[in-house]
């Protein structure tokens, strides 16, 4: 989202619609906010500001009713409608519709978690509104976004100790705003956020528990680094991850060193053969294979079978898989 956008909100002119959309919820609710800040500051900010929220059977009279009220005083009266995307489109057709027809009424904003392009009365909104896309930041600008948020904050990180961080939460804002200001008053009277501040006392996204953290602990296994491995299948554990889920995708990355170990070099062809959807894996495991004889993955294998049968029968899936990380490395 363009911030400049924000600073027209809370010093311009109100446009007549404001067409807020899209998956970000801490753009939409900072939007929300410069609009509600600034009926504050109105004298008769109660009666100049109104709230909706979209449901399926959506009456739009209360709405068009405060649309076309006049203002109380001299402020813009605000009229906000939240989740327009549960509205059935056929009222959101006759409301649009009604606005193109009604120049001179009070303002509009109109909040959206998606949007359909298929949705006809899209054409008239954008010629309407003003539009706010509430995009997720992603590479470069999120990196930007994480260290600038700490500056602010008289905190500095380096870039590779962002990237890290941002390893373990994710693109989802509102859990590395709360995971920042625990780093920020974790590391009071003193400058630098370091990566061990981060492994110490932030948490895991929960998406990433379910996707990126089970594969960097099978990459952790074939590098052999059995402490990290093992801080990193607590993790999995304290998060809610099933022992039944971790021990597959380690018999997986077994199967890739084996692959990578024993290939000819034709690594799509060998990719193809292992069911596996592209030889990226294959390739990334060359030089982690050359660490592995042949007796020892054989071995591996015999130790998951193993750790399968034990966990089938009730034992400690932490104790088990513990036994099977320190095995393998």
């Amino acid at each position: 989202m363009d911030k400049t956008l924000l600073d027209r909100l809370a010093t311009e002119p109100l446009p007549r619609v404001i067409w807020v959309h899209g998956p970000e919820s801490v753009w939409q609710d900072q939007v929300y906010d410069v609009l509600r800040q600034r009926n504050s500051e109105d004298s008769m900010a109660q009666w100049n500001w109104s709230v909706f929220h979209g449901t399926k059977d959506l009456s739009l009279d209360p709405i068009l009713i405060e649309l076309a009220t006049v203002p109380w005083g001299e402020a813009p009266k605000i009229v906000v409608l939240r989740d327009a995307h549960l509205v059935p489109t056929v009222t959101m057709e006759k409301l649009v519709s009604w606005l193109q027809d009604n120049p001179e009424a009070n303002c509009l904003a109109l909040f959206f978690d998606a949007v359909d392009k298929r949705w006809k009365y899209l054409k008239v909104l954008r010629k309407l509104a003003l539009e706010i896309e509430c995009s997720p930041l992603e590479g470069e600008r999120l990196t930007r976004y994480v260290l600038d948020y700490c500056a602010q904050r008289g905190k500095k990180m380096e870039r590779v100790t962002v990237e890290h961080f941002l390893a373990r939460a994710d693109g989802n804002l509102n859990f590395i705003h709360n995971e920042l200001e625990k780093l920020i008053a974790f590391v009071e009277g003193r400058e630098v956020i370091t990566a061990q501040d981060i492994q110490a006392l932030t948490s895991l996204w929960p998406g990433q528990v379910a996707d990126h953290t089970i594969f960097q602990l099978t990459d952790l296994i074939v590098q052999k680094k059995r402490g990290e491995a093992l801080g990193v299948l607590k993790l999995l554990l304290s998060g809610g991850e099933s022992p039944l889920r971790i021990l597959p995708l380690i018999e997986r990355q077994l199967r890739l060193v084996l692959a990578a170990k024993t290939s000819s070099g034709n690594w799509e062809a060998t990719a193809q053969e292992m069911g596996e959807s592209s030889a990226w894996a294959l390739k990334k495991l060359r030089a982690q294979a050359k660490k592995f004889s042949l007796d020892e993955i054989f071995l591996g294998f015999q130790a998951v079978v193993q750790a399968d049968g034990e966990l089938k029968l009730g034992a400690s899936g932490e104790e088990v898989l513990t036994d099977l990380i320190i095995k393998l490395t």
